[in-house]
């Protein structure tokens, strides 16, 4: 089973269920801001997410993987930011 990391837990989705439509809403939301004290928890987000994105194109679910893509370049947007 694919887990996906939220707040303080994982989404136990089964893929059979297919994309969640809520997975990642947080960080992808103009409203979301962090803070230096979650650089390590968006950073081992950020990996999960890229592997997930990686899992998705090889088993063909392109928008599966499109959607990880978003959720990638947040993260990392987010990461830059608390560099600034």
């Amino acid at each position: 089973m694919l887990k996906t990391r939220v707040g303080h837990g994982y989404c136990a989705r089964h893929p059979t269920a297919g994309a969640c439509p809520y997975a990642n809403i947080c960080e992808t939301c103009d409203n979301y801001i962090t803070a230096p004290e979650f650089r390590g928890a968006l950073t081992n987000q950020l990996a999960d997410v890229q592997a997930l994105k990686s899992d998705a194109e090889n088993r063909g679910w392109t928008d599966e993987a499109a959607r990880h893509d978003r959720v990638a370049h947040a993260l990392t947007d987010h990461l830059q930011r608390l560099d600034r």
